[in-house]
């Protein structure tokens, strides 16, 4: 019998409450978000001061990321 390989998909969110809208947001969202920290940030990686912007309001804020 053929083994057939399934994909896996990974999901990867990066969520807070935006300080400005109160709303639950995935910061990924944002559509420039890897375009601004692609060369210094890695997926999973915990940093202090990380600057983002709200997908829904547009506020601009930083934030402390942990995995």
């Amino acid at each position: 019998m053929e083994t057939i390989n399934i994909h896996a998909m990974w999901t990867v969110k990066l969520n807070c409450t935006c300080p400005k809208c109160d709303e639950w947001v995935d910061l990924l969202d944002y559509a420039d978000f890897w375009d601004q920290h692609y060369s210094h940030l890695k997926i999973a990686e915990e940093v202090k001061d990380l600057e983002v912007m709200c997908p829904e309001c547009g506020h601009e804020f930083k934030v402390i990321t942990s995995y």
